[in-house]
């Protein structure tokens, strides 16, 4: 009997915090604020209107450990231009790590955006090097 008096303040409560918008007006709302992007099957060649074209030479740095031993098949890709090294995040453009290994030790013309930020994961509650790279769009041979 002592509960009935608090238990009903806590549902009166609950009652009033409520929302006049049904769940289908919250939906409907939703959906007009959100923009719907979907990704072209045969992705034709449109960037983001934040890039630039550059002739660059493509290097590769074999990853070495901290007992400096070099690990096979590891490692990073670079664009040099402007006279500065950049790191190519691979998850950050379109082109694939198989397609810039074709042009190791070449200079290529390059779609890029150059971005400052996590170079490892987008997560920034995971550990990453952080610094300037670039997100690579298109690689071509000259």
């Amino acid at each position: 009997m002592k509960y009935i008096l608090p238990l009903s303040l806590i549902f009166i409560s609950l009652q009033s915090c409520g929302t006049s918008k049904s769940i289908e007006e919250a939906e409907t709302e939703i959906e007009n604020e959100v923009e719907v992007v979907t990704e072209d099957e045969n992705k034709n060649e449109t960037f983001p209107s934040l890039t630039k074209t550059v002739q660059a030479k493509v290097i590769h740095e074999p990853f070495i450990n901290k007992a400096g031993k070099l690990i096979e098949g590891a490692g990073d890709y670079f664009l040099v231009y402007e006279g500065q090294n950049w790191f190519i995040k691979f998850s950050a453009g379109t082109v694939l790590r198989s397609d810039v290994e074709k042009f190791e030790g070449k200079t290529a013309t390059c779609t890029v955006m150059e971005l400052d930020g996590l170079w490892d994961t987008n997560d920034p509650n995971v550990q990453s090097r952080v610094g300037k790279y670039v997100a690579l769009y298109s690689i071509t041979a000259l």
